[in-house]
């Protein structure tokens, strides 16, 4: 018995291999700010050098900034096996820590770029939405996401595709910066038949409802650990430079609305704040958010996709209902920008709204269960080997055993001397 569980002990030990650590001059973020997860991996500084990547949202680390705001400065590769009829969707989100005291009056953008080339060099770039979120001054995440042209005769040969993704702007130049790049496969065939509607629809917002809670919802930090939410109205809390992350499930047939009312903010200069939607691809789903003035308490915003979801849509003239095609898990980015440096101290107080999701009509009878793209692994959730938490979790249960082990064996003398 004892030899039993000191070998479980052990097997629960060695079953959590160590995350990669972060680079040391890689700055971590505060709790409230975003925080990048996934899968870590290491992308190549060629094409020869690329290393294969499954599906999935994996972690890289781009140390170097631009000399200049325009200019690219690390850039990795990273390479994609693919069969005729497929396209790739990439995407990659990168975020600074917020700057310590406010934005300065001197800007330092920050973007990330992506772009596929095929195994000889050539450029194989479907469609792309650059720099979604705050670029122009690198406050809080900002992601950039492409889709490949169609692999085979009629498009890009080849049976690799590689995604390449560079880190842009001066924003926090000298430090590291994590770089979340979601790789996601779509199977041929896919995106035919007609729009869900001919024209967009009108941008209303959903209704209002109260909270079933008065607590402030406990926000996500990252893509990957955006806190799950079923339609219905939440109390939202946020600090300047907070990033919080929520995820919905949006099937066929159903159009995403959304409501802010601000209950509270500070009376001297608030900022701003930023509602963004994302499909399961990590596009940006045209809700008629964006960044704006929190105005006074009861000041109303709001907004929704422009169609229901479609996978239809794709083949739409009109760009913000090509962009509610894909079926599965949305996720609302929330933000409240950095205020600039020196402004009033009163202004840091929290904001308070209420944040209502609505889904207007029913799935579709032939709606397709989750999402219609290879996702792959998430990784870097709270239970995964690469989790701090879960490898702790671990590593406890393995020591309760073992002591749970010589506790069996000290019964097991004492046993053996009352024989």
């Amino acid at each position: 018995m004892l030899a039993v569980a000191l070998l479980v002990a052990l097997t629960l030990w060695g079953a959590a291999p160590a995350a990669l650590a972060a680079p040391e001059d890689e700055i971590a973020p505060p709790a409230h700010a975003y925080s990048a997860q996934g899968l870590e991996i290491e992308g190549g500084a060629s094409l020869a050098q690329a290393p294969s990547v499954e599906p999935g949202i994996h972690r890289d680390s781009f140390a170097l900034a631009g000399e200049e705001p325009s200019q690219e400065g690390t850039v990795k590769y990273y390479r994609v096996a693919v069969q005729d009829g497929q396209r790739v969707h990439a995407a990659a989100t990168i975020a600074a820590p917020p700057v310590p005291g406010g934005l300065p009056e001197e800007r330092s953008p920050l973007a990330v770029n992506v772009s596929f080339l095929t195994a000889g060099g050539d450029a194989c770039d479907g469609e792309r939405v650059t720099d979604i979120g705050e670029s122009h001054t690198g406050d809080g995440p900002i992601t950039t996401a492409a889709v490949s042209e169609v692999l085979g005769p009629d498009g890009c040969t080849g049976s690799e595709l590689f995604v390449r993704v560079a880190r842009e702007g001066t924003r926090a130049a000298g430090a590291a910066l994590p770089v979340e790049v979601q790789i996601a496969i779509q199977p041929a065939g896919i995106g035919g038949g007609a729009p869900s509607v001919e024209e967009p629809l009108e941008e209303d917002a959903a209704a209002p409802t109260a909270p079933e809670s008065s607590e402030p919802l406990e926000l996500g930090r990252s893509f990957q650990g955006a806190a799950e939410v079923e339609p219905g109205s939440y109390v939202i809390e946020l600090v300047p430079g907070e990033t919080g992350l929520v995820a919905i499930d949006v099937a066929e047939g159903q159009r995403l609305r959304w409501r802010t009312e601000i209950t509270s903010v500070p009376e001297e200069q608030p900022g701003a704040i930023a509602l963004r939607a994302f499909d399961p691809a990590r596009s940006q789903v045209t809700v008629g958010g964006g960044s704006w003035s929190p105005g006074s308490a009861g000041t109303v915003s709001g907004g929704g996709m422009r169609a229901p979801v479609d996978v239809g849509n794709r083949g739409s003239e009109h760009d913000s209902v090509r962009s509610a095609w894909l079926p599965g898990t949305h996720v609302i980015q929330l933000q409240r920008l950095q205020r600039a440096s020196g402004a009033d101290p009163a202004g840091e107080a929290p904001l308070t709204l209420i944040l209502t999701l609505e889904l207007e009509g029913e799935a579709a009878e032939d709606a397709a269960e989750g999402t219609v793209l290879e996702l792959g692994q998430s990784g870097g959730g709270l239970w995964s080997a690469e989790s701090p938490v879960a490898r702790t979790v671990l590593l406890i249960a393995a020591a309760a055993l073992g002591l749970f082990a010589v506790v069996l064996a000290a019964a097991g003398v004492l046993v053996l001397r009352r024989r």
